[in-house]
């Protein structure tokens, strides 16, 4: 048995603890800390700048593809209108961060495969272009 103080809302308490099991190994597996800017390449710009638009994903001469998984926060065009190269054509979020995905050439929208707040995984249609 151990006798351990507990405080709970201010107020302490003394209790007994009996231990069924004692091999002195932690419950969970020893998790060595690493720093997250030791595994991340350093940014190239500072974070008050716009995030930068993702490269193009096209999945074929007349498609545009979800470059990653995330929920889709904009569409900021409509079937009809023409865009250029580059030209932001859908705003995913993926891990709490918004992403640009670009037109991956110029032309026409056709038509418009997914919806504001839809889930989308990599790889999935986006829009054809006419």
């Amino acid at each position: 048995m151990k006798k351990l103080k507990i405080t709970l809302n201010g107020k302490i308490y003394e209790v007994d603890v009996e231990i069924l099991k004692d091999d002195d190994t932690p419950s969970m597996p020893f998790m060595p800390m690493v720093s997250p800017m030791a595994a991340a390449p350093a940014p190239s710009a500072p974070a008050a700048v716009a995030p930068k638009a993702a490269a193009p994903a096209a999945g074929g001469d007349n498609t545009l593809t979800a470059p990653m998984n995330g929920v889709v926060i904009e569409i900021p065009v409509k079937v009809g209108d023409a865009v250029k190269t580059g030209q932001v054509v859908v705003i995913l979020e993926a891990m709490k961060m918004k992403t640009n995905i670009s037109s991956s050439r110029d032309g026409k929208i056709a038509s418009i495969a997914i919806s504001p707040n839809d889930s989308v995984e990599s790889g999935q249609l986006l829009l054809t272009y006419a």
